[in-house]
């Protein structure tokens, strides 16, 4: 059985003619593999993006409470250096060590310092000089 060779050229071309349109219609996959990737690769940064704001979000109230605490201590020690600048409570301290006013005044003369006649400056001069001599 010997084939026409007019009849072969035909089946080659009828075959060449299926080969390119299956492969004209043959779906491409390669771009909705990428489209795919990108869409779940955005979907996880998302969900990453919100959880890294609902842990700052977690630290920023754990601070907050923070503070509060601190400026409630704060306004505390506040009232406290209040009452240990009172007044009433020192005179009462000091009169329990046994400290009280003088009866009398005294007054004491420094014999290396001229108290008459001299300028604030000059005697003040005086003074620091007596006073770096000391030991």
């Amino acid at each position: 059985m010997t084939s026409n060779p007019a009849v072969l050229r035909r089946r080659a071309a009828i075959e060449l003619d299926e080969a390119v349109a299956l492969q004209l219609h043959k779906p491409k996959l390669r771009p909705w593999i990428v489209f795919t990737l990108t869409v779940v690769v955005a979907f996880f940064g998302m969900i990453y993006s919100r959880i890294s704001l609902d842990r700052t979000a977690f630290e920023l109230d754990e601070l907050e409470g923070r503070i509060a605490e601190e400026e409630a201590r704060f306004l505390e020690l506040e009232v406290e250096v209040a009452q240990l600048l009172d007044p009433a409570r020192i005179d009462q301290a000091a009169a329990e060590l046994g400290l009280q006013y003088p009866a009398e005044l005294v007054s004491l003369e420094v014999p290396a310092i001229e108290a008459e006649g001299l300028d604030p400056g000059v005697r003040l001069a005086q003074l620091d000089n007596l006073l770096s001599a000391q030991p």
